[in-house]
């Protein structure tokens, strides 16, 4: 089966893998996703998984990487997407954050390929030393046509331990119909439909109630693509568990600096707690948190703005 080639991975004297896929290398960028306490003291709680394509020396967009992958490659490419990530994050070090990888529900045909793919996922991890309850699988919009796929691919995931998360929540009669059925661990809202409904007062009340509504199932609510300090506010006054966006970070390659500028703390509760309870020298884009100063185990306090979103 073409999808089930294995893949090459390039390590570097860190240990940090890369991979090759014709012209390309493919590099992980992880961003930060926090939680923030009622001082305005960030934790990183996941990371999310970003593919970081390069060609003959310069930086490729996702997108236009993507377009070029051969149809019969998809499967391959998109396997070997994922499982570069977790053994990246593997290598990263952190005990307690979990990673958010994509997958895409209408890459698979038959029933069966899932399952495999779920086993494969549940190799890597345990290679990379990782739990599979530390993986939060996104499904992906576009593989939301098929139910007997997706319905199978989550409760495979599900199966294996792995967390569920809904990306890009709109609102729409079919979305919520989506996260009714799949009842996700974590439901990531919509960036731009988040930065319009809290352009006036009618749509942040709007989004307040539903940020309630999901709590109230014991849906974890996500917040991406914050670019203002205003939004990462109103986060926290709605009830908001986990934020993500440039006004905290920006995505970093592989090694990253979070490390040392988010380090973790021993008597922090595992992530399963947050999840359910009610500039770097290697930064990817300019702009990003500036280093703490001081106490290198003291918490980071959420600075000011850092830049717009330029995808």
């Amino acid at each position: 089966m073409a999808g089930r080639r294995k893949p090459h991975f390039l390590t570097d004297q860190a240990g940090f893998r890369s991979a090759s896929y014709g012209p390309f290398i493919l590099q992980s960028g992880f961003q930060p996703i926090f939680s923030q306490d009622a001082e305005g003291r960030l934790t990183i709680e996941a990371f999310e998984a970003l593919i970081r394509p390069m060609s003959n020396g310069q930086r490729v967009s996702p997108g236009h990487f993507f377009s070029l992958v051969e149809p019969e490659d998809a499967v391959f490419v998109d396997t070997m997407c994922r499982e570069l990530h977790i053994l990246n994050m593997g290598k990263l070090g952190r005990k307690k954050a979990r990673l958010f990888i994509n997958f895409n529900p209408s890459l698979f045909h038959e029933l069966a390929e899932i399952d495999d793919e779920a086993d494969r996922m549940v190799s890597v991890a345990i290679e990379a030393g990782l739990r599979p309850s530390r993986i939060v699988c996104e499904i992906t919009e576009q593989g939301s046509g098929d139910n007997s796929v997706l319905n199978r691919l989550v409760s495979s995931l599900r199966a294996r331990m792995f967390k569920i998360a809904v990306d890009d929540f709109g609102a729409d009669d079919s979305d919520i119909a989506r996260v009714t059925e799949l009842n996700p661990d974590i439901l990531k809202f919509d960036a731009a439909w988040v930065r319009r409904f809290t352009e006036t007062s009618a749509g942040m009340g709007l989004l307040k109630l539903m940020v309630e509504r999901f709590t109230s199932q014991g849906i974890t609510v996500l917040f991406e693509g914050l670019e203002e300090d205003h939004q990462v506010d109103f986060c926290s006054e709605i009830g908001v568990k986990l934020m993500q966006g440039y006004a905290l970070a920006r995505p970093e390659i592989v090694p990253t600096s979070f490390s040392e500028r988010f380090p973790e703390f021993p008597d922090r509760p595992e992530p399963e707690a947050v999840y359910h309870a009610a500039p770097a020298a290697n930064a990817e884009e300019t702009g990003g948190l500036p280093r703490r100063s001081g106490n290198a185990a003291a918490p980071f306090r959420r600075a000011a703005t850092f830049g717009k979103r330029t995808r």
